[in-house]
């Protein structure tokens, strides 16, 4: 009887090794978010392109892309002359802000351009419009609407985004290998999530939207879409970051952000450091004057080294 424990516990031991995501549950709380959003998976997906124009180096399209749900605008921009498959990177949009101001179409009182300054850089950008958040009165609607049916407005919104990336890291000139998400405000949150499901996302970069939920949501009341039933079954927002280890995160908070207080910021930093262990250079975090706003310091640096082919 001793020989066969010994086998097998030698035998778990080297398959699941002391120490490893296994043990630390990483795989369950995955398998656990995903549960919780309960994400829709396949279905149709069309994409009508209403106009395109050239701005310089880039070709900048916007498109219609309709789901077995949701119908949005998307803005595509591609840099030209396209000599092989470029990385491309899912931008997002937060709360008052738009795809237009993160493409650079509109100026934004929030410096959330991202898109444009990416673009520039030589990445292929996709830009959609966040299903319900333009009307926050309707959004909110919505949000109490699916929490009646056990359901939450961010899980429809993964699902959207994942439904973008099936379809649009199949284009010829896209390395589906080298895809990053970048993300605001909302938009940092839904970067932060869609990250820590879906392996397809190498590269990360949030801001404004890391602490912890006690300290952020259960603090003070918010926008209705960030309460999620049962994401504390997962863990605090730090644990829920630690599913995107090793891959590479950029976190930006704000010295006088009252949705995401500093304090909140730096105490989750902390907790989320040791996920990082051993891949230090992979996590970067810096805090920006002022308040709610994006600052992007060493944001597309970051996309460059860690996105870039050696």
């Amino acid at each position: 009887m001793g020989i066969f424990c010994f086998l097998g516990g030698w035998g778990f031991h080297f398959f699941f090794p002391l120490g490893s995501p296994f043990l630390k549950g990483r795989p369950f709380k995955r398998w656990k978010l995903q549960k919780i959003f309960g994400l829709l998976e396949g279905g149709s997906f069309g994409v009508r392109s209403v106009w395109e124009r050239r701005k310089g180096n880039l070709k900048i399209c916007f498109l219609k892309v309709k789901g077995p749900v949701i119908e949005e605008d998307v803005y595509l921009l591609i840099p030209f002359p396209i000599r092989r498959k470029m990385p491309l990177i899912l931008c997002l949009h937060g709360h008052h802000t738009s795809n237009e101001e993160v493409v650079g179409l509109s100026p934004s009182p929030f410096d959330v351009n991202f898109g444009l300054k990416l673009a520039q850089k030589g990445f292929v950008v996709l830009a959609p419009d966040i299903p319900y958040s333009k009307d926050m009165s309707q959004e909110d609607l919505v949000s109490l609407k699916l929490i009646m049916e056990a359901k939450n407005l961010t899980a429809l919104r993964l699902s959207f985004l994942k439904a973008l990336l099936d379809y649009f890291s199949k284009l010829p000139f896209v390395d589906p290998d080298r895809i990053g998400c970048i993300g605001w405000s909302m938009g940092g949150g839904l970067t932060l999530y869609l990250s820590a499901i879906d392996p397809r996302i190498k590269v990360a970069a949030i801001s404004c939207y890391f602490g912890t939920f006690k300290d952020t949501f259960m603090r003070c009341r918010q926008s209705t879409d960030n309460y999620i039933p049962g994401i504390l079954e997962v863990g605090e927002m730090p644990e829920i970051a630690c599913l995107i280890a090793p891959r590479p995160l950029w976190l930006e908070g704000a010295e006088k952000d009252p949705e995401f207080p500093k304090e909140a910021f730096l105490k989750a930093v902390e907790r989320l450091k040791g996920c990082y262990r051993g891949y230090e250079d992979r996590l970067h975090w810096h805090l920006i004057p002022g308040g709610h706003r994006f600052g992007g310091k060493g944001v597309e640096e970051w996309f460059e080294r860690w996105l870039r082919t050696p």
